[in-house]
């Protein structure tokens, strides 16, 4: 991984290669935000993102209702909506 260096004096412009520090501090700060923007995707930004808290009660409500329990919750309103947004928001 390389930088370009600006002298800016001259405005002459060279690259230097990154220390083994440097690059593991890139790489960390670069997961950092990819779990971050995940996050953000999964929740406000993205094409699917999770319903308002006060519907997925009302989803859960409804399967608690609907007697869905164990094996049967996958196939609850709030089990799919939620492993939608999961499947199509998936982790970095």
């Amino acid at each position: 991984m390389k930088r370009i260096v600006i002298n800016t004096q001259t405005e002459e412009k060279t690259e230097e290669t990154l220390t083994s520090e440097e690059q593991a501090v890139h790489t960390a700060r670069a997961a950092e935000v990819a779990k971050v923007q995940y996050k953000s995707e999964r929740q406000y930004a993205g094409s699917v993102t999770y319903a308002n808290v006060g519907e997925q009660l009302d989803q859960l409500f409804r399967d608690v209702a609907a007697g869905k329990f164990g094996a049967d919750a996958q196939t609850g309103e709030w089990y799919i909506a939620i492993k939608k947004v999961k499947d199509t928001n998936s982790k970095p």
